[in-house]
């Protein structure tokens, strides 16, 4: 969650405790103390609290004061000018004085924000490292989300693969077992024909045997012929019994296939039904892994917008540094042309005495 943005009113607040405690309220002070917002938005803040009645009665901006000459200086006359000398000297050194503690003043104020610019310079180089390291971390997190649905896509398409190979055998199974109930009902078309040959065999036995008992008495001879018949019958009948009890054991073996079959045929539905809820599981776990990974993205991209918005602050932070390098280097050469002003004129010095001898 974001953080609520600063007003004018919190930074009124705290620019008051921080004077309160006999501190100058600054730009890095207070960004320490509220701990967030830009330096830009705090200096204007700043700017309208040093500007309120407040601030002045505090005294929080207190400037060093201006000397003015004297008005002894603006007379003229030879016999007052080493009183006008010692006075301006005096004065001098006193306008010295001052602007000597106003710059070592300054000084230490430019110093004191400069190492306040350092500190916090540190604090935006420590969080810079920490974004980075967050960056890195999110990246890590990003390619290994990359891998699993990679991974998550490849078993995906296995499993489909997987799925039409077991629909074709299911297909081809359909077809054997269609074929083996083709033959099935052959087989007993067979039989039943069997059987009705058989019934016709027994009853022409059956008018065989009638007329042989009624020609026995006529053909005696012919009993060897008819023993020989009766043989013959006999064999077929064998013929015939094997003949059916052969039907039967390819019946029962083509029933005992048929089973196999189907039972082949309820087994690989199982599997097929498995595979399909694995399909659906895999299908919401690798939805599962592109919210994962949209999620990542965001953070990704949020991590990136706020490095640049400290990086963006540590130039200004630097520049800062830079611009109160240059006052205290503006100020000391300030410091060494007044110290040019101390030393006196050795000429007036030496000639001021001759005419007072005269």
């Amino acid at each position: 969650m974001a953080a609520p943005r600063l007003t004018e009113t919190e930074v009124h607040a705290a620019c008051a405790s921080i004077a309160a405690q006999g501190e100058r309220p600054t730009s890095l002070n207070l960004l320490d103390k509220l701990g967030r917002g830009s330096l830009t938005t705090i200096g204007k803040y700043l700017a309208s609290w040093n500007a309120s009645d407040e601030a002045k009665d505090l005294g929080a901006e207190t400037l060093p004061a201006i000397v003015k000459l004297p008005a002894e200086l603006t007379r003229d006359g030879e016999d007052l000018i080493k009183k006008i000398w010692s006075i301006a000297k005096g004065i001098a050194d006193e306008e010295l004085d001052i602007q000597r503690d106003a710059l070592k003043q300054a000084e230490l104020a430019t110093h004191s924000r400069v190492d306040e610019a350092c500190k916090f310079s540190e604090v935006q180089a420590q969080k810079i490292e920490v974004l980075e390291d967050m960056v890195s971390v999110l990246e890590t997190d990003l390619s290994e989300v990359q891998g699993s649905h990679a991974q998550a896509v490849i078993q995906l398409n296995e499993a489909e693969k997987a799925n039409v190979g077991l629909a074709k055998d299911n297909d081809q199974l359909q077809s054997v077992l269609s074929g083996i109930k083709t033959e099935l009902a052959e087989e007993q078309g067979n039989h039943a024909k069997t059987a009705a040959q058989l019934k016709e065999v027994d009853k022409a036995n059956v008018g065989l045997t009638f007329e042989l008992n009624e020609l026995k008495k006529q053909i005696a001879a012919l009993e060897d012929g008819n023993k020989a018949a009766a043989r013959e019958k006999q064999d077929l009948l064998k013929e015939h019994a094997e003949a059916i009890k052969q039907k039967d054991t390819d019946i029962r073996t083509f029933d005992n296939q048929v089973h196999e079959l189907q039972t082949s045929l309820e087994s690989v539905t199982k599997s097929n039904e498995q595979l399909k809820t694995d399909l659906k599981n895999k299908e919401s776990e690798l939805a599962g892994r592109i919210i994962d990974l949209e999620k990542v993205t965001v953070r990704y991209e949020t991590a990136l917008a706020e490095l640049d918005v400290v990086k963006t602050e540590f130039k200004a932070v630097t520049k800062t540094t830079t611009d109160a390098e240059k006052q205290v280097a503006n100020l000391k050469g300030q410091l060494e042309v007044y110290k040019s002003l101390e030393k006196p004129e050795p000429v007036k010095a030496n000639k001021k005495p001759s005419n007072n001898a005269d």
